[in-house]
């Protein structure tokens, strides 16, 4: 039998894929890659080669293409990962999760470049994202703006309690501002717990990024966009693993802090909702609020508590009523979307809408497309384009 061919790659390359691009330590690149780290070794230093097969199970897990390997020296302008600071550093996440978190950084920053590709292709300008906002700024002077530059009240919110249509509507909203708008890999392997990450931004231009954790609720997932957007508005990417339901009796960053205050104004206008609440409180209230700006009850009650017109004990005794009333309705979770739902969230309307363009006017082939949504099946990418042109 033959041997299998070697891939005549540029070890330099292949090391520092490992150390820079996915950032992995050298033992547990070798276990995910299920060889000892000293044949692992043996490959950087060039002393001997992966086969081909090797080299693609490589780039699966380097979370990139095959033929980076061959480059004739590493790159010099990749820094997807080095300007991220990361929050609560007590919920360290294990080599597993930070694998998947750093899998997940690299496919959104890839899949960014990809949307800059397409749209120089389409010959089309840049959306300038010209949203900024200041620290020094009170919370309401930032949420004015970041409510002006999305052009958008209350009032328009979608009529309905279904949670994932806001969500829906929000995206769209913060996407047709030229920002893109992404949850995590579609991939259920490279699925991360929230407890590593709630959402990260990439404050680039063009295309600054917002990615939610496809685990958390759509409420979750829509404070986080606006919490993202005004780092974005910062000027500052970031991965956020804060538990925003405990924010109020934590000591954290002020920065965060600020986020969270200008994100909460935004969704829930101090000014309107003092202006609905100014009855005796009670729970038909706190619906009525709930209702009215199409967020959930604690939503409303965190509010109250930030605006001191509930006590911390008045909130610490909702949160448990709701905890029980969860677990008295033994409700479970609804599962895992089909696969064409899970890749449209996780490229974005936005992405997925312009590399159908891009297909449509025949800048790229039916492989490039199919290639951009994790090589799918084509029954794939129907489903998908029905999805954006619904």
């Amino acid at each position: 039998m033959a041997k299998s061919v070697k891939a005549l790659i540029t070890p330099e390359v292949l090391k520092w894929t490992r150390e820079r691009r996915i950032k992995l330590d050298i033992d547990l690149a070798a276990e995910k890659l299920k060889i000892d780290p000293e044949r692992l070794e043996t490959w950087e230093k060039g002393e001997d080669q992966p086969t081909f097969a090797q080299l693609k199970k490589i780039a699966n897990i380097y979370r990139t293409h095959v033929s980076i390997f061959y480059l004739p020296k590493p790159p010099t302008d990749f820094h997807p990962l080095t300007d991220y600071r990361v929050l609560s550093q007590s919920a360290v996440p294990d080599n597993e999760q930070a694998y998947r978190l750093k899998a997940n950084v690299l496919e959104v920053f890839d899949r960014r470049e990809i949307l800059i590709d397409f749209y120089e292709l389409l010959e089309m300008p840049f959306p300038e994202v010209t949203l900024k906002v200041n620290r020094n700024e009170t919370p309401i002077r930032a949420a004015e703006k970041i409510r002006k530059f999305l052009n958008i009240n209350v009032k328009e919110l979608p009529q309905t309690k279904d949670r994932y249509r806001i969500l829906k509507f929000w995206k769209r909203t913060v996407e047709s501002k030229g920002i893109l708008v992404c949850q995590t890999s579609a991939n259920t392997h490279l699925s991360v717990e929230l407890n590593t990450f709630r959402g990260f931004c990439i404050a680039q231009h063009p295309f600054p990024v917002i990615v939610l954790n496809s685990q958390d609720s759509p409420n979750g997932r829509i404070f986080t966009i606006i919490h993202e957007l005004v780092h974005i508005a910062l000027g500052e990417s970031i991965i956020q693993n804060m538990n925003y339901e405990d924010v109020s009796f934590q000591n954290v960053d002020p920065v965060e802090v600020f986020c969270n205050q200008v994100a909460a104004e935004v969704l829930v206008p101090e000014k309107e909702l003092l202006t609905i609440v100014d009855r005796p409180f009670s729970s038909k209230l706190i619906t009525e609020a709930s209702q009215y700006f199409r967020v959930s009850t604690e939503v409303i009650m965190r509010r109250l508590l930030t605006l001191k017109k509930i006590t911390k004990r008045k909130y610490q005794t909702f949160r448990i009523e709701q905890h029980n009333k969860y677990n008295e309705t033994n409700q479970k979770p609804k599962g895992f979307p089909h696969y064409h739902t899970r890749l449209l969230n996780s490229s974005g309307e936005f992405f997925a809408r312009t590399a159908f363009s891009a297909y449509y006017e025949d800048k790229i082939t039916l492989a490039d497309l199919t290639s951009v949504f994790s090589n799918c099946n084509t029954k794939h990418l129907s489903k998908i384009e029905s999805a954006i042109l619904a």
